[in-house]
């Protein structure tokens, strides 16, 4: 599948920033603790890094107890950049339910899939999603916001910027990652697989399959870590498909409406969704352990100049 890449005009694109829920493993809310030296979140650089890649508007989408928090703090950081535009938006669980009544016994957001609907009325051009607590790395958001610039002249849906398993392991525990079958660009199936480690007498990494089988995987295998891209269509995707989802599980507890499955379902209808694989290190937050190491990576950043500090000036 080949990306035919637009020359002349530049389209406006958004990234959506998933800023919501409790980390339970790490203790805490990962998307606002500080990690640089002047007590920048993850989200920080991922914001600085987009900009810096080309993305024109920033959506955060949060809960609707740390909503004033965001709005009070970028009030002032956005400043940094006027032509920028910013919304913060609730993941309001009562929202796109149309004629469903909100279920009394619902313990949990619908999840990740729906908490991108909730952003529809703001968001009007080609977007990307990432986790708040992900630091992705400024040459997977330039590799991402590219794509989105000729996603409209190009015969797919979605794309998926890829990363080698070896960079994306963490030292603290197991991990969960989208394992990603592709062929020539092209996502032919994502896979959730569980328990991810790597053995480091051996140098073997295994984990567990959606089946609960003990699978070995090779160090570049590609996975997703949720930095995807969509056309402003998706957004009619994912009305009729949350429809469908409320249908069947409207009175389930914690059953949740969730991106990869929906990404699943479109290569199931022969959607094409572009892979593009990158070479940047992963790092985020899942354990307590994991702060000193990431704190550790952003000060090296930082000293090789990729960063200036403080990092909104």
């Amino acid at each position: 599948m080949e990306l035919s890449i637009l020359q002349k005009s530049k389209l406006k694109t958004s990234l959506l920033i998933l800023a919501g829920g409790l980390g339970s493993r790490y203790g805490g809310l990962k998307q606002v603790d500080g990690f640089g030296p002047n007590n920048e979140s993850i989200l920080d650089y991922s914001i600085y890094d987009a900009i810096k890649s080309g993305f024109e508007k920033i959506v955060i989408l949060t809960t609707n107890d740390l909503k004033k928090y965001f709005e009070k703090k970028y009030a002032d950081y956005f400043k940094c950049y006027p032509k920028i535009t910013y919304h913060i938006v609730n993941q309001d669980p009562r929202y796109g339910l149309k004629n469903f009544n909100f279920p009394k016994n619902r313990i949990k957001p619908w999840g990740t899939a729906h908490a991108i609907l909730c952003c529809e009325n703001v968001i009007n051009e080609p977007f990307a999603v990432i986790n708040a607590d992900d630091f992705y790395g400024r040459g997977a958001y330039k590799k991402i916001h590219a794509i989105l610039n000729s996603i409209e002249k190009n015969d797919f849906e979605a794309c998926i910027i890829s990363y080698l398993l070896k960079n994306t392991l963490s030292e603290n525990g197991s991990v969960t990652r989208g394992v990603c079958k592709t062929s020539k660009n092209k996502l032919i199936e994502i896979n959730e697989t569980f328990n991810i480690k790597k053995n480091h007498k051996t140098s073997v990494i295994v984990g567990t399959s959606e089946d609960n089988k003990i699978i070995t995987l090779e160090d570049i295998t590609e996975v997703s870590m949720n930095l995807m891209g969509f056309k402003n269509n998706f957004f009619n995707i994912l009305n009729k498909e949350f429809d469908k989802f409320l249908t069947t599980y409207i009175n389930h507890a914690t059953k949740e409406f969730l991106l990869p499955s929906i990404i699943n379902k479109l290569i199931s209808t022969n959607a094409d969704v572009y892979v593009e694989t990158t070479d940047e290190k992963w790092f985020g937050i899942t354990f307590k352990e994991d702060k000193k190491f990431v704190k550790g990576k952003i000060k090296k950043l930082i000293k090789e100049k990729i960063y200036p500090t403080p990092l909104w000036k």
